[in-house]
């Protein structure tokens, strides 16, 4: 979950607002690509999986959880909210 505690956050706060902006700056058609690299490249490094006795199936188990966890957070805390209201806007199926 993403909620760590508020001292941790400052640690990350700066690198993601300029990875961030950097990712904000591709063309729309082209950030998909840029974010999948440095989500890819972040989440690589930080397992060691490119090293030979960091590649595991418990660290690539480990690295697929994280991501599938982000997504369902995600989900839940932000499309879920939005298709509500498009259901108020625009009426249910």
């Amino acid at each position: 979950m993403p909620y760590i505690p508020q001292d941790d956050r400052p640690r990350y706060d700066g690198f993601i607002d300029q990875l961030a902006d950097a990712l904000a700056e591709q063309a729309p058609d082209r950030r998909k690509g840029h974010a999948n690299y440095v989500v890819t490249r972040i989440l690589r490094k930080a397992w060691g999986v490119d090293v030979p006795d960091g590649e595991s199936y418990s660290n690539y188990a480990d690295i697929i959880g994280t991501l599938e966890s982000v997504k369902l957070e995600l989900y839940r805390r932000r499309v879920a909210p939005y298709e509500d209201k498009a259901i108020v806007k625009n009426g249910d199926v």
